[in-house]
């Protein structure tokens, strides 16, 4: 069997935890939040934190990567992890949350998130990339649907302290795959040669007849398309992490039991692992690969306008359901069209950076949902700025061009 398989085997996991962990922030918040006696924005804080190191961190990560390979990052970024999120079992303050949730948990959470998970899955894949990507970020939808499930079921009996030791000990658990099946420095080739028709041979190094050179960070930054792509990621994920977060308290606000809020959590995680898989095969079926954000920036616009109007179970499930197939589309397609962009020679690097837009959207994105509601008492004028989001964002993938094939023409004219 192909190495590369047991590579998305292993990103499929971690973004299992990573990724289900943070969802479960919208199930943990009004518990914390109460007994450390804080508002919602201010309890919003330690995810906010955490947001931010992975924001400044992420380029550092991307780089380590390219250098020596995704193993030992992981295998260290699972060790944090369950480390800060075992330790914000014992705190007693918002000060303790936002240490060991918001900077340690922060810090691993560089290790096993989407640039070293998604990196170290394009190194073993080209013609089906998107594919690759897709199955490997179903790893996100799949936590998404279980972990705050289980979570929840854990703080009703035992409390929100317990549902951290919980997760500290899932996350801790993943030192062992990612330190038997990562190897090497970079996949060693084979098994996926580029389709002939393909209008850009994805992964191969430059220098060979035909074969364009993938671009550095530096040559990336001093291009419009990668700014297109950084600040289309920062207002998509303003919108994503805002309404993921307050998705329960707004549901239960609306008049809804906090046990169907909880459920609907599930529902978009379950709906997002379908989303991934398709936005992965559409986006190898495209003639560029960022086309298949469109339809998935149509979506999701519907699912806003839908959450307008919940105030009934099976309104909720549905806007659930169609918002989770929608935000599905940006952690397979977002990568693939960096790789197309720019190349592969140091898309650790670059993507790292562009993941830096998403998780400067994501710190932001909860805060101001949450400032909003404090000021008003409700949730209106923040499900209006993530529709503007979701717009603009649209405009701004539609101006990404393909460069790396320039750039290299310009080398050698």
């Amino acid at each position: 069997m192909y190495h590369g398989w047991f590579v998305v085997g292993v990103a499929f996991l971690v973004m299992f935890v990573n990724y289900g962990v943070r969802s479960t922030q919208t199930v943990l918040i009004k518990g914390f939040s109460n007994d450390l006696h804080v508002g919602r924005a201010a309890a919003s804080l330690p995810f906010t934190v955490c947001v931010l190191v992975y924001a400044f961190l992420a380029p550092v990560t991307g780089r380590l990567i390219d250098r020596f390979g995704p193993r030992w990052v992981m295998v260290g970024g699972a060790f944090l992890s369950g480390l800060g999120l075992w330790m914000c079992s014992r705190v007693h303050s918002l000060a303790g949350l936002v240490f060991f949730f918001g900077i340690v948990f922060g810090v691993g959470g560089n290790g096993i998130g989407l640039v070293p998970s998604n990196t170290s899955v394009a190194m073993w894949f080209r013609r089906r990339l998107g594919l690759a990507l897709g199955l490997a970020t179903m790893g996100i939808g799949f936590g998404t649907m279980i972990l705050p499930r289980l979570t929840g079921m854990v703080q009703a009996h035992y409390g929100w302290r317990a549902s951290f030791q919980f997760l500290g000990y899932a996350a801790l658990a993943l030192v062992f795959p990612a330190f038997v099946f990562l190897r090497g420095r970079k996949g060693e080739g084979g098994g996926d040669e580029p389709h002939k028709d393909s209008p850009v041979l994805d992964g191969m190094k430059g220098g060979g007849e035909g074969r364009p050179a993938g671009l550095t960070l530096r040559d990336a930054l001093r291009t419009p398309s990668f700014w297109y792509l950084f600040w289309g990621f920062v207002l998509i994920v303003v919108a994503l992490y805002g309404i993921m977060v307050h998705q329960v308290p707004y549901a239960t606000d609306r008049g809804i039991s906090r046990s169907w809020a909880e459920w609907s959590v599930v529902f978009y995680g379950a709906t997002s692992i379908l989303g991934r898989f398709y936005f992965g095969r559409l986006s190898d079926r495209t003639r560029e690969k960022k086309n298949a954000l469109y339809p998935a920036c149509f979506i999701l616009t519907a699912a806003i306008v839908l959450f307008f109007f919940v105030d009934r179970v099976w309104i909720l499930a549905v806007f659930a359901a169609v918002f989770g197939f929608g935000f599905a589309a940006y952690g397979p397609v977002i990568p693939a069209a960096c790789a197309e962009v720019f190349g592969k020679d140091n898309l650790g690097a670059i993507f790292g950076a562009v993941t830096t837009g998403g998780a400067l959207g994501g710190a932001a994105g909860p805060v101001v949902t949450g400032f909003i509601f404090d000021r008003s008492g409700n949730y209106l004028g923040a499900w209006i700025l993530a529709l503007i989001c979701v717009l603009v964002s649209t405009l701004l993938f539609s101006r990404v061009r393909i460069v790396r094939g320039e750039v290299d023409r310009a080398s050698h004219g």
